[in-house]
């Protein structure tokens, strides 16, 4: 497979490699690597064995062939389960979690069709190099089965699913070993590691801006009609919950849900609202839910649990005299944005002609160009300029809250350590062989069916 022009990765993405994937590396998109050492308690150490042996039939998304099951999601959803406590980072795991997925299904397939299966060898190496199954250092079949039975599970069935992991690793090293630096690549990345910068940013945050308008009501209207997907409503699921330690009276609450009645001292849970009082598990379930299976019993732990979908309330958009505080507000919010643009815009002009201008600050000295950039929003032209240009003033530069502007009074040039030079190099080809596998990836899926049941991801 060819290498990619290098020139096609932009300096942006270079930069990254500095923040942003060394803080999130578990949420990047899933190439598998293979341990070959403790893969059996990494297999299992968060779903429960019992997930990965009886999987539903139900499919949380079909890859072509592939079936990724109910029982495969939540399994992977329980790694990230202090993540999901979080509600703003719930989302964002379902979908990383649901990508990797469909990744490790794509790479699979495609390593059978490219006859990269793991052969039997490699499998027997994997296994006999885990320390889960030795006794004193030494590889124990006796007790390799032992554990494999005592978890209900079949040599068979482990065996296969090293082999599924130890094939999509083969593809992989396929894809990233055509992966290279050229000396440009090279002298950019050095370049941003070794210069040094002093000067000052200057923040320019919406408390710095005084909006003097009123939207009239046509306007908040036309507001409202032209972004009416800002007022949806997601819909609502109403939930029954039951927990029991007695395995028969959950049975006997299941069977009377079944004949159309409704036990008592059930808790009654609105989604998505209060989803919070759900664990990542129950909540996977409640979404599988629907109209025509409207009841779950599992075991979670030591608690046996019934759900029972009570009503679904289907999504909508709110009206307009019941939102239109919130309809003023997003109006107002848009027009201090574009307002908080152009000050910063003239900031940068005033400090292009050497006038003072009348926002706050920070002084930085001698700080590394990386640390700048990680910062910012910075285009490959912006960085470029950073770098090379004789230019003092850069920006203005999007921030969490409102715009940043550069000023530049010194630039020096430091020696890098022979480590330094050598980690940075390797960090580039890692993010380069990276995106390469992201990029082949995301082309597997633009040819290969994917059908993905939200009911069951909750999307």
């Amino acid at each position: 497979m060819n290498s990619p022009r290098p020139e096609a990765f932009s300096v942006k993405l270079f930069k990254a490699m500095y923040e942003f994937l060394q803080k999130h590396k578990t949420l990047t998109v899933a190439v598998i690597a293979v341990a070959s050492a403790g893969f059996f308690l990494w297999l299992f150490f968060a779903g429960g064995v019992e997930d990965f042996l009886s999987p539903s039939k139900k499919c949380v998304a079909e890859v072509g062939s592939s079936c990724i099951t109910i029982r495969e999601y939540q399994r992977e959803l329980a790694r990230y389960s202090d993540l999901m406590q979080n509600r703003e980072m719930e989302a964002l795991v379902r979908e990383q979690v649901l990508s990797n997925l469909i990744a490790q299904a794509l790479l699979y397939e495609k390593a059978k069709e490219l006859s990269l299966i793991a052969s039997d060898e490699e499998v027997v190496e994997v296994i006999k190099s885990d320390p889960t199954f030795a006794e004193g250092g030494i590889f124990s079949a006796s007790k390799y089965k032992e554990m494999l039975a005592r978890n209900g599970l079949s040599p068979e069935e482990y065996e296969e699913r090293i082999r599924k992991l130890l094939s999509i690793q083969k593809v992989v090293n396929l894809i990233t070993n055509s992966v290279y630096i050229t000396q440009k690549e090279k002298d950019i990345n050095l370049q941003l590691q070794a210069t040094l910068l002093s000067g000052k940013l200057y923040i320019i945050s919406p408390s710095e801006i005084q909006l003097n308008y009123q939207p009239s009501e046509k306007e908040l209207l036309e507001y409202y009609r032209q972004n009416k997907e800002l007022f949806k409503t997601q819909g609502e699921r109403i939930l029954l919950l039951w927990k029991e330690k007695d395995k028969e009276k959950a049975s006997a609450i299941y069977k009377d849900l079944k004949e159309g009645k409704t036990p008592q001292g059930y808790e009654e849970v609105k989604l998505p609202q209060q989803e919070d009082r759900l664990t990542p598990i129950l909540k996977a379930q409640a979404q599988r839910l629907n109209q025509e299976n409207r009841i779950d019993l599992l075991k979670e732990g030591d608690t046996y649990v019934v759900l029972y979908l009570k009503e679904i309330k289907p999504p909508g958009y709110e009206e307009f005299d019941k939102v239109k505080d919130k309809v003023k507000e997003k109006l107002l919010e848009q027009k201090r944005t574009a307002l908080l643009e152009t000050k910063a815009k003239e900031a940068v002009e005033s400090l292009k002609k050497g006038n003072n201008v009348p926002y706050k600050h920070l002084n930085f000295s001698d700080t590394p160009a990386q640390q700048l950039t990680a910062v910012f929003d910075m285009d490959q032209d912006s960085l470029l300029n950073l770098l090379f240009s004789k230019d003092r003033v850069f920006g203005p530069y999007k921030l969490a809250q409102g715009y940043g502007v550069l000023l530049i009074e010194e630039r020096k040039k430091r020696e890098l350590k022979e480590e330094e030079t050598r980690d940075t190099i390797r960090s580039l080809l890692d993010l380069k062989a990276n995106a390469l596998v992201n990029a082949y990836i995301e082309n597997l899926r633009k040819n290969t069916k994917v059908k993905i049941n939200k009911e069951l991801t909750g999307g």
